[in-house]
Formats: structure tokens, C-alpha cells, sequence
């Protein structure tokens, strides 16, 4: 074939043979089951092509998308779909070679258990109907030494709190938990830089407690006994910490019990009627109790740090629920049992006890923060008029030399004395002070003045007046 430029471009039409890749949204598994729903009714010719049938149901899909509950089981649908178009998962990995197929397990497992406990916490306000103000829940937080890259939680305090809206506070579970051979090797130096800016235990504590079966006998008999116990509510960035540092619990104590880990902003929004998680989540973390003593335990309250101590947590959140629901349920808030109480008692005892305890403490908000401005050390034998004179000469001079214009007797500059070198300033290691003796440029001295007619100068630096 003669092919020549004047031709033009080639045209070569795509292969009809190729079809494009069918794309399945959540509406395309509505439309279809919306479309089978009609058939059966009889509502729906089968002869009707598919646009007509996007014309009939996207009018519903409008009206009900913005409900989850709607959507929740054909993103499901959508999920499941896309996941099998990408074949044999077991044999696919991602970019830290982790099979595809165990995450799509992993995940499922983790919604699944989120849709069950929320369903739960639903039929338990329902089910409380009118009493839901007296029932009782427990609101748990466990501190831990640190985090480490197996996501393993090393535990150091524990503490549960059983309250009702009606009552407030009822009872208080507290009991610091011994990390025993839990810490791997080389992380006992992250141990106390966590430590040293929240709770200050340290894995030396003397008052640990060490026998796991006491420990988890009192925390069942505190929860009620019995073979089932009640969840226990912490908040979502918590839970993963509770999981374990629970889990750690019953595998030391050889315990067959299972602790129920439950969303506190999830009870928050049931009880208080919010149209959304998000809502009550926002509530709960405003921590508006945050800095009141008397919350905690005896040894972060004689050490002056309640504020990360774990049963001041619980009560805290507790305080934060209470006073979120109270309009609602017109409660007598209480201090103490609703509010922080009104009096605290400091023992001095406890405090002098401190001295034969192991801890950590952070003297500073951070100790690799420079020497704040203002506080630089100054020489004691500074003298700022012998500064203000040698600079006040300088710049005369320097400007009568650079204009070729003699000085005016009026304006005689006194001698520059000379400076020892007990009088220079020496290079400070911290923030320069802001009033400094350069800033006063323009300043005669005062005797000098008074003699010239000019008024005279009270003080240096920024704080200069005319008199």
C-alpha cells in the first residue's frame, strides 16, 4: 500500500471485540435489588432498558443516601465485589508483605466487632427504658509504661469506676499493675521518658502488685462476679491499650474470663439522645475537670500530678458524661459524685513518704527549651551609664566625621572613659534581654546635659523619660 504524507494523519479503529470493564457502585447494587423487588410486585416490565430503570430508582437513592443505615449494606455489597474482582488474595501481598487476604479478614473482623458492639450498647439503653438514669456502668483506663513496636501495652495502673446518672460515683477500683517480664530488652530508657511526662511510675515502682490472681479476683468481685462480666467503657483512642493490658491480665492470672472493651462516646450518644457519635466523641474529650485535685490516687496526688493518674481519668469522664446528660435527665449534680468535690485534703504524711518511692518527674515543660528571654544573667559590676556615654560618643563622632561638620560647643561630648575589663559584657549562653544600654542612642547624660540647657534623662533602655 502507497502511503504518502499528504494523506494525513493514520486512523485505526479501535478492536470491537474489547468490552470496557463494568464499573459497580453501591447505587448499582440498590438499582438491582430495587429492580427484583419491583418484579416480584409486578411492577416492573423486563423489556424496560436500563436507563429507564437509573430514571426510576435514582429519585429513592436521592432521598434515603445520606442515612448510613441505608448505605451500610450495599458499600458492604460494593466491598465484597471489589475485593473478588481482584482474584487470589492469599498470594498478593502489600508494600510491608502482609497478605491481602488476611487484611480483608482482619478488617471485616474489626467492623464486625464494632457493628456488635454497638448493637449491644443500643439494646442496653433500650432495655433499661425509664430505669437507663439508676442502672449502673463501669468506665475503666489503664496507664502503661510504653508502647512497644509489637503493639504490646506494658501495664503499670489500672483503675475502674462503677457510676449511674442518678448517683454519680459509687464505687472506685484502683491497683497499680506490675509490667513482671513484660518489658523486652532495651526499652527500659523509653519506659522512663514516657513515664517522666505522664504518669511517673517507673518498672522499678515498689508498690506494684505482683500477684495477678488477687488482682484479678478483686476486679471480678468490684465488676459483680460471675462468669459474664459487664463491659467495660473506655475511650476509642484507648481501647487498643485496654485490649491488651485486660488480655495481659487474664493470661497471667490463668483466668478463662473475657473483659468486654465498649466506646464510652457510643454510651454518651445513646444516653443523651445525640443524632451523632461525632457529637458526644467532641463532648467527651473537651476533659472539662482536667486540672481539679483530690481525683486521684494517694500517690499522684501527694506527687502533685492527678491529672494523668488513671482513677482521675475515670472520674473525670464520669464528671464529663454526667454533666452532658443532666438536662436531659434533670439530675441533682453533686459534688463529689457528679462534680469534683468542693474541699481537698492534702495529707502531709503521704508526701513525706515520696522520698523512700521510685519515680521520675519532669522539672520543666521541656528540658530542651532554651533559657526563656529575660532571665540571662547579668554582671553585677555593669554599669549602664558608662555604656550610654561610650556609645553616645561613638555615634557623635562617627556622624561629625561622615558630615565634615565640627561638633558644637554646645553639644560637647564628655571623655570616654576607659573600660576596664571587668566592664565589657561577657557572650551570654542565653536570650539576649530586651532592654539593652545600645537602645539608647540619642541619650545624653544626664549631667552633661543639665549643664548644655537640655532637659535631662531619667533611666535607660526603653524605659527612658525626659524630666
Amino acid at each position: 500500500m502507497d502511503v504518502r504524507i499528504s494523506d494525513g494523519w493514520l486512523r485505526i479503529p479501535a478492536k470491537s471485540g474489547k468490552k470496557s470493564k463494568s464499573v459497580r457502585s453501591p447505587f448499582w447494587f440498590f438499582m438491582m435489588e430495587q429492580k427484583e423487588r419491583w418484579e416480584k410486585e409486578d411492577k416492573w416490565d423486563k423489556k424496560k432498558t436500563m436507563e429507564e430503570l437509573v430514571q426510576a430508582t435514582i429519585p429513592i437513592w436521592k432521598e434515603n443516601k445520606a442515612d448510613p443505615v441505608f448505605l451500610a449494606p450495599y458499600i458492604e455489597q460494593h466491598r465484597e465485589w471489589k475485593m473478588n474482582r481482584m482474584g487470589d488474595l492469599e498470594n498478593k501481598y502489600d508494600s510491608l508483605g502482609r497478605s491481602l487476604a488476611d487484611i480483608q479478614r482482619e478488617a471485616q473482623r474489626v467492623r464486625k466487632k464494632e457493628e456488635d458492639m454497638n448493637k449491644e450498647i443500643e439494646e442496653t439503653v433500650i432495655r433499661a427504658g425509664n430505669t437507663v438514669a439508676r442502672t449502673s456502668f463501669f468506665v475503666a483506663h489503664f496507664n502503661f509504661l510504653c508502647r512497644t513496636q509489637q503493639d504490646f501495652y506494658i501495664p503499670c495502673e489500672g483503675a475502674v469506676v462503677e457510676f449511674s446518672l442518678e448517683k454519680g460515683v459509687i464505687r472506685c477500683w484502683q491497683e497499680f499493675l506490675s509490667p513482671l517480664d513484660s518489658i523486652p530488652v532495651g526499652y527500659k530508657y523509653k519506659c522512663i521518658q514516657s513515664s517522666r511526662v505522664t504518669h511517673n511510675l517507673t518498672p522499678d515502682f515498689e508498690h506494684y502488685q505482683t500477684d495477678y490472681s488477687k488482682i484479678m479476683a478483686s476486679l471480678v468481685q468490684f465488676l459483680g462476679g460471675g462468669d459474664k462480666q459487664p463491659p467495660l467503657y473506655v475511650m476509642p483512642d484507648h481501647v487498643d491499650a485496654a485490649d491488651c493490658i485486660t488480655q495481659f491480665i487474664t493470661n497471667k492470672a490463668n483466668s478463662q474470663l473475657d473483659f468486654k472493651i465498649f466506646s464510652l462516646p457510643k454510651l454518651l450518644q445513646e444516653l443523651g439522645h445525640y443524632p451523632s457519635i461525632h457529637i458526644a466523641q467532641a463532648l467527651m474529650e473537651e476533659d472539662r475537670f482536667s486540672h481539679h485535685a483530690g481525683l486521684g490516687c494517694q500517690f499522684h496526688e501527694s506527687l502533685g500530678n492527678p491529672h494523668h493518674c488513671s482513677l482521675s481519668i475515670c472520674k473525670r469522664m464520669l464528671f464529663t458524661l454526667s454533666a452532658s446528660c443532666s438536662n436531659l435527665y434533670r439530675l441533682h449534680l453533686k459534688p463529689g459524685r457528679h462534680l469534683p468535690p468542693d474541699q481537698v485534703e492534702h495529707n502531709l504524711a503521704n508526701k513525706l513518704q515520696l522520698s523512700h518511692i521510685s519515680f521520675v518527674t519532669e522539672e520543666r515543660i521541656n528540658r530542651k527549651v532554651p533559657t526563656p528571654g529575660g532571665v540571662t544573667a547579668m554582671p553585677t559590676e555593669f554599669d549602664p551609664k558608662l555604656m550610654v556615654q561610650r556609645r553616645d560618643s561613638e555615634f557623635c563622632s562617627s556622624k561629625a566625621a561622615s558630615n565634615h561638620v565640627s561638633v558644637p560647643a554646645t553639644l560637647s561630648v564628655p571623655a570616654t572613659p576607659t573600660l576596664s575589663a571587668s566592664h565589657v559584657l561577657p557572650m551570654s549562653m542565653g536570650a539576649i534581654p530586651k532592654t539593652t544600654p545600645f537602645k539608647a542612642r540619642d541619650i545624653r547624660e544626664k549631667a552633661g546635659r543639665s549643664h548644655g540647657g537640655a532637659p535631662a534623662v531619667h533611666g535607660w533602655g526603653d524605659n527612658i523619660r525626659l524630666l
